[in-house]
Order: structure tokens, then sequence, then C-alpha cells
């Protein structure tokens, strides 16, 4: 018996996926391997891993919980993507899509890759709003939109969804704030933490309990962390490759 990471009660753990196995089901191939980038920071590597990434953080009850945010918002990653709106090449509307547990969804993922110790995670350390988080996720409150606001861009590879894609979280800065990134099975999430609301024009993109949930496509090459990461992956030996 050890303490629940989620609900801070004594109790057996299970081995919490991090990410949701669902996120990676989609990317595996016939030997039941999906490509992953990680070690950005140091130019990049390539793997093929044959799951997901599981630690013991969660008591059943807890992962129950958060399993009705999982299959809740996991429509987004496995249907297809609807069509644009009218006037628009970029912008996608999903109305399937409910705010309060898409965005605890998105905060419940955070969370666990900061609470994590394993590598894939270390970029993510949420520091004080790690526990605002907890207490968010627990009692089923998503905030409003500018409370950790999340942005959703699907990726693009030569104007096709990418989702055959698995890259390490990790975050940036924009005008002082930190932005946390996550690229999984075919979506870019950006999420900020900081005391300030996001720039411009992050807020119309964010998810809004005033509007149905959007999202916005943006081709690979556009994300500069991602290009000239996936350009350096790309000439090394992929991990696990025969």
């Amino acid at each position: 018996m050890t303490t629940c990471r989620l609900c801070l009660n004594e109790a057996q753990l299970c081995r919490s996926h991090i990410i949701p196995e669902f996120l990676y089901s989609s990317l595996y191939d016939k030997d039941h391997r999906f490509i992953e980038l990680s070690e950005i920071a140091e130019g990049g590597k390539l793997s093929k891993p044959q799951k997901g990434h599981r630690e013991k953080l969660l008591c059943e009850k807890c992962e129950s919980h958060i399993n009705q945010f999982e299959k809740h918002t996991r429509r987004l990653f496995v249907d297809p993507l609807p069509a644009c709106v009218e006037g628009s090449q970029r912008f996608r509307t999903h109305p399937r899509l409910d705010y309060t547990l898409s965005k605890l969804f998105f905060l419940s993922v955070l969370w666990r890759a900061s609470v994590s110790s394993l590598d894939m995670f270390r970029h993510v350390r949420l520091g004080r709003h790690e526990e605002i988080i907890r207490r968010m996720v627990l009692g089923r409150e998503p905030g409003d939109a500018e409370t950790y606001a999340v942005v959703l861009f699907a990726l693009k590879f030569d104007g096709d969804h990418f989702r055959d894609f698995m890259v390490e979280p990790t975050y940036m800065r924009v005008e002082g704030r930190r932005c946390y990134r996550f690229v999984m099975a075919g979506f870019i999430i950006l999420i900020f933490v900081a005391n300030l609301p996001p720039p411009q024009p992050y807020p119309r993109l964010a998810l809004s309990p005033a509007f149905p949930i959007k999202s916005f496509d943006s081709e690979l090459r556009e994300f500069k962390f991602l290009r000239e990461t996936w350009d350096a992956a790309a000439a090394v030996k992929i991990d696990g490759a025969p």
C-alpha cells in the first residue's frame, strides 16, 4: 500500500498510463510498435516502443475517475476530422466534445506527466501549479478558458492528417508565459501554465465553455521545434528497429 497521487489516500496502486493507451493504439504497426520522438533538446532520437508509458500512480477509484475524461475525449483522436467551418480552410469545430470533460482530460495528462518519474516526461515540471491542477482534476473543475488554456492544432503532413507520430512533451515560452507542448495521435496540444492569460491569438483558439471546441490545421513544417528535431532524428537509426 502506498499513497495515490490524485486523491492522496493510502491504496493499492495501478500501473497507470501517463498518456492513455488509446492514443498509442492507432499508431501501432503490424509488429505492435509505433514511432516515438524523444531527447529533443539533444537533437532528437527516434524509437519504436511496443507499449505506452506506465507507472504506479493512481488507485483504482482515481483511475476510474480519470477514465471518464478519457472515454469522452477519445473521439477527438479516433474519429475522422470534421469538415472545416464555412469560409475557412483551417478551422474545424468538434461539437460532440464537451468542454468540461475535454479540458479535464488534457489537464489530467499534463498533471500525470508532471508527477511521473519516467524520463519521457522529464521536461514537464509544474511546480506549485501541480497541486492546483490536481485539485481541479479531482474536483472536476476545468476552470474558465484562460485558466490553463488549452489550444488544439490538427497536425498535417503534405495536407494529410499525420497521426503516426508521438513526441515527448516539451515546453516553450510565449511572451513570458510557459506553455507545454504535447504531440499525440495527430494533434499538437498547447497548454499554458502561467499566472497571466495567454497572449493573442491564443485566447480565441483555446477551449472555451462558451463555444464549440475547435482545432486549427497546421503543417508539421510550421512548427519549428518539430521540423528541426524531425530533420535531425531522421538521420539516426531508429532504436528497436532491426
